[in-house]
């Protein structure tokens, strides 16, 4: 996997659309504990564990990519929070995290054996809460195929409403929400405050979220 490499300005200070979908996340991460229950899986970016981290958690980044980990290890410590961190090669089946979340990674995966996966990892009342690209906002065809490797996005096509629905459901999970995240691209209305809103709102509409820009994931064990 080549994943898309971020400056650490770009991390600690991200455009304000990619810290409104930050925020949706963590938001949704209700409990704060002194453990490492929280799992970043697909940590190689950082653009979210080093929020997770200045936000207060404790965080465990799960990557396969050495070299992106050890410089999360240094990015860490630039913002002094690398007491705060463990990173893993992969996810262990210890039914103990609270919350497996992620960005712009399930679209990399087999998201059916994934979904397993993180259903046995997690503990009684675990969440998973994870950001994709929708299959059903042309943008995102447009954008792979004019910029990206084909073969390192075509997951995309199973990151859907109905598909992801019944593939969180198939491995378990209840109480599955998926939300719209921006009917259109979030970049488009970057200075636009009343639009950006108006965007966000109409992302998560009943009916335009099948067709939103990005889908946010929730679901409990």
């Amino acid at each position: 996997m080549v994943y898309k490499k971020y400056s650490f300005k770009k991390i600690i200070n991200p455009a304000h659309y990619v810290k409104d979908e930050i925020k949706e996340i963590i938001r949704r991460i209700i409990n704060k504990t002194n453990n490492f229950d929280i799992i970043d899986f697909g940590a190689g970016t950082e653009r979210l564990t080093i929020p997770l981290l200045k936000s207060g958690f404790k965080v465990v980044a799960a990557d396969i990519d050495k070299n992106s980990l050890e410089q999360l290890k240094k990015n860490a410590k630039k913002i002094g929070k690398e007491k705060n961190l463990k990173i893993a090669k992969e996810i262990k089946k210890a039914k103990y995290y609270s919350y497996i979340v992620g960005c712009d990674i399930l679209h990399h995966v087999n998201v059916s054996q994934y979904f397993q996966v993180f259903y046995k990892a997690l503990d009684h009342n675990g969440k998973i809460i994870f950001s994709e690209p929708n299959a059903f906002h042309l943008f995102w065809w447009f954008f792979v195929i004019i910029f990206l490797n084909f073969n390192d996005e075509k997951g995309i096509v199973h990151c859907n409403f109905f598909s992801l629905s019944q593939k969180v459901k198939q491995a378990g999970f209840r109480d599955i929400k998926i939300n719209g995240f921006g009917l259109f691209p979030p970049q488009m209305f970057e200075n636009f405050k009343n639009l950006s809103r108006l965007n966000y709102l109409l992302g998560k509409s009943p009916f335009l979220k099948l067709f939103a820009y990005r889908l946010i994931i929730e679901a409990s064990k």
